[in-house]
């Protein structure tokens, strides 16, 4: 629907088959989700205390204070301070993947545990431990943990939802501080001071919205949410297209499991990873099913829409009861934004999904325990 608002002149028409197509995964994961509430239990395990939280916090902010030293300040302030800063190259090579993933598992694990026990102390700590991702000047991050701790608040307080409407300006005023901080980058990219119209230029933005009220802001939230379906079509429109056997094993190498084993595997055996077409500027996001169409033309992205229907139902099997809640909202989070890439090989989100196995494992083999838990019924 957004898409549709024809803000951009920089974005294609979509096709009916690109429709056509979206509309039928839209419908198996609605009856999917069916199926899933009607199998699904509310959480069987009620985190009682948390015996590890000051030893694991000390642990992750030792963590990021390495990650400032290596980088010679916080990015935040680098910012402020109009000091270099290149945010590609933020972190400790390798090490700065695990503090990221770690952390943010860690922050969703901290609102699980405050919607059990309410410990206002415990609120505290989860506030600490999501301002990282301001400091880094990590939107994605903050953005994502701020999603997954929803999907928790709303599985947890269903009674809340009447009152989702109430919330709405605060999801406006959000948008529009997602939107000045992107301008903020986007001037100081420009050595310029505070400018809104840099962006529009880039978004090549219609006169219709440049003289609408609209403050120019919430362009950014525009581009954001419709521009990966207009890189999908381009990709589409100008793609090379080859169906084999040979393309469909690069296809799962490429699109189907964590991006640094892949990278890894491409490396050793010169295995190619075709690129994207996308519309001009910036905006290189193209949704999940982007590079699966690359790859494998229309059956690879019907190969990745059945792989990504069956991912929720094989990952909840695995899932102890104490780890269901973090566990989902982090799955559902990165379901969201799949609309943006595929987040399945982007190691920075997916990654995030083994913390929850781990941890169940090593409490069932009694190794090491985030917590105390109890069970419970409602």
């Amino acid at each position: 629907a957004v898409y549709l608002l024809g803000w951009s002149e920089a974005y294609p028409p979509l096709t009916k088959s690109l429709l056509g197509f979206l509309l039928l995964t839209i419908a198996f994961h609605f009856t999917a989700g069916i199926f899933w509430r009607k199998a699904s239990t509310r959480f069987p395990v009620r985190l009682n205390d948390d015996f590890n939280i000051i030893r694991i916090t000390l642990f992750i902010w030792i963590l990021w204070i390495a990650d400032f030293t290596y980088e010679g300040g916080i990015p935040l302030f680098k910012i402020l301070w109009n000091e270099p800063y290149n945010y590609r190259l933020f972190g400790i090579p390798t090490l700065h993947v695990f503090i990221v993933t770690f952390s943010s598992f860690y922050t969703i694990y901290l609102f699980h545990l405050f919607l059990s026990t309410k410990r206002k102390f415990v609120l505290v700590i989860y506030i600490l431990h999501l301002f990282a991702a301001i400091l880094i000047y990590s939107r994605a991050m903050f953005m994502f943990n701020l999603c997954a701790s929803g999907f928790l608040f709303l599985w947890y307080k269903p009674k809340y939802v009447r009152y989702i409407l109430l919330i709405i300006p605060i999801v406006i005023l959000l948008l529009y501080l997602f939107g000045a901080a992107g301008n903020m980058r986007v001037s100081r990219e420009a050595n310029s001071k505070y400018d809104s119209e840099l962006f529009l230029q880039k978004g090549q933005a219609t006169n219709n919205f440049k003289e609408s009220f609209i403050p120019n802001e919430f362009f950014w939230f525009y581009i954001y949410t419709s521009s990966p379906l207009a890189n999908l079509q381009q990709n589409i429109n100008n793609a090379d297209r080859h169906v084999s056997w040979s393309w469909f094993f690069k296809m799962v190498n490429n699109e189907m499991i964590f991006n640094f084993i892949s990278k890894r595997i491409n490396s050793i055996f010169g295995i190619p990873h075709p690129g994207e077409y996308t519309i001009e500027g910036p905006f290189n996001v193209s949704t999940v099913y982007s590079r699966s169409f690359s790859h494998l033309s229309w059956t690879g992205m019907f190969v990745m829409a059945i792989f990504i229907l069956v991912i929720p139902f094989i990952y909840r099997m695995f899932l102890s009861p104490a780890y269901l809640g973090s566990g989902l909202a982090l799955l559902s989070t990165m379901f969201l934004f799949m609309a943006y890439d595929n987040t399945i090989s982007f190691t920075g989100l997916s990654f995030q999904l083994c913390y929850p196995l781990l941890f169940g494992w090593l409490e069932k083999k009694e190794i090491f325990s985030l917590r105390k838990a109890t069970s419970y019924s409602s």
